[in-house]
């Protein structure tokens, strides 16, 4: 098989492990884009939807370490950890811009909990794209901050400032305990750190979009 028929027969893959989920993101598309009729954004739901069910598929593979008995779960794989990240990377950013262009102009109902989806997709999106922390001009003075992973020297300890037009924020990130991709967010407006998982997300979508479309789970 070339590399186009296999990343294709993935996707079908991920497609057949999830039928209930392919249900409900194809009717989550047709709800979503019915806000904003003669636009492309029914395939951009799809998208999403696709790489959703992929990543599931690749989080489901995923075997962490036996309880107990400290042997390794799946062997250390450095290119299927890249591609895993980037994949959740892709998802993030796609999401984000379809819930900012809903909540930009308005299309969808006012909730506690599309604002705070929003609010997480966007704590996740400003450091994994603008490579800064998100809503960093609220800050009121200079953070300082720990480097992750650590150097062991003394540039691990470093100060962000919001007028420094070189400064940078790399989020710390690991697997979940359910194979997925998390983040240590940082959230100026509440002033906390917490972590963030793709998973999680992704069901929180899905329960307030499939819900909507009269669905009542995955």
């Amino acid at each position: 098989m070339n590399v186009t028929q296999l990343i294709t027969a993935a996707f079908i893959l991920a497609r057949s492990r999830y039928p209930e989920l392919c249900t409900i993101w194809n009717r989550i598309s047709f709800q979503v884009s019915a806000l904003l009729p003669n636009s492309l954004l029914m395939v951009s739901v799809q998208r999403t939807g696709d790489l959703d069910m992929i990543l599931r598929a690749m989080e489901d593979d995923y075997s962490p370490p036996t309880e107990g008995t400290g042997e390794a779960g799946r062997p250390a794989d450095l290119f299927s950890d890249h591609y895993h990240l980037m994949l959740s990377e892709l998802w993030v950013g796609a999401v984000y811009e379809v819930f900012r262009l809903l909540i930009e102009r308005k299309l969808t109902p006012d909730s506690d909990a599309i604002r705070a989806l929003a609010h997480d997709l966007r704590l996740l999106r400003i450091p994994l794209e603008k490579h800064e922390i998100a809503a960093d001009r609220k800050l009121s003075e200079t953070l300082r901050m720990q480097r992750y992973p650590p150097n062991n020297n003394e540039t691990d300890s470093y100060h962000y400032s919001k007028n420094d037009a070189r400064r940078a924020h790399i989020m710390p990130s690991g697997i979940s305990s359910r194979g997925s991709v998390m983040w240590y967010v940082i959230d100026v407006k509440s002033q906390k750190s917490f972590w963030l998982e793709r998973r999680a997300l992704s069901e929180r979508i899905v329960a307030i979009w499939g819900l909507a479309a009269g669905d009542t789970g995955t």
